[in-house]
């Protein structure tokens, strides 16, 4: 069995206004920091062999203190970059809605069902996720990996692991530094935590 746990990176000023992010290199607000020294302490201990992160500073700086503490090497690996959104990066959601009207209200309800900027639909970057989780567990058994990411590659992640079918990406959320865990097995993958960001005292969920 491989334990895989999934982390979203700390907050980021443009995470506050739902400013799109993507493959844009945002740092960490403070409050994201003060996020990823929590999630640290969370795994103090939790057994860990391993971890990797997108290379996007938001996500390294979520992953540092963890490595850290467990004294693991961070490996980075373009594969768990945020998905790519071109040209609508830098911009609310009210403002890309101002610009092109129905066709982007629709992609927000239907995200899977559209095309976009960038890396152009939901399939391409899944078939990139691919290889990255075939670089990270090829060959491996009875491990626990971390992978630092972000909302939307860990939404497709659990997707793909699980087979999940039609319109998965709207029906759940991930949080700043919230934590998934599947467990990969020879019988079949097992969904055992769902964004659990428990860790922050005023997360307003838990």
């Amino acid at each position: 069995m491989i334990r895989l746990y999934l982390i979203r990176h700390g907050e980021t000023e443009w995470n506050t206004v739902k400013r799109f992010q993507g493959w844009t290199d945002i740092e960490l607000s403070s409050r994201g920091i003060e996020q990823a020294r929590l999630l640290s302490e969370r795994f103090r201990n939790i057994k860990l062999d391993e971890i990797y992160s997108s290379p996007l500073k938001r996500a390294v700086k979520t992953a540092e203190p963890i490595a850290e503490k467990k004294d693991l090497e961070l490996k980075t690996s373009e594969y768990f970059k945020e998905i790519n959104f071109g040209i609508w990066e830098g911009k609310t959601r009210d403002e890309l809605s101002a610009l092109y009207g129905a066709e982007f209200d629709d992609f927000l309800i239907h995200p899977e069902a559209h095309t976009f900027p960038g890396d152009g639909s939901f399939d391409a970057v899944t078939e990139r996720i691919k290889k990255g989780l075939n670089m990270v567990l090829d060959g491996k058994d009875n491990i626990s990996v971390a992978i630092v990411s972000h909302g939307g590659i860990i939404r497709l992640i659990v997707k793909y692991l699980l087979d999940i079918e039609g319109e998965w990406y709207n029906k759940t959320w991930i949080d700043n530094t919230s934590i998934t865990l599947l467990e990969l097995k020879k019988g079949g993958n097992l969904l055992r935590v769902l964004n659990d960001s428990s860790h922050i005292p005023d997360n307003g969920i838990i």
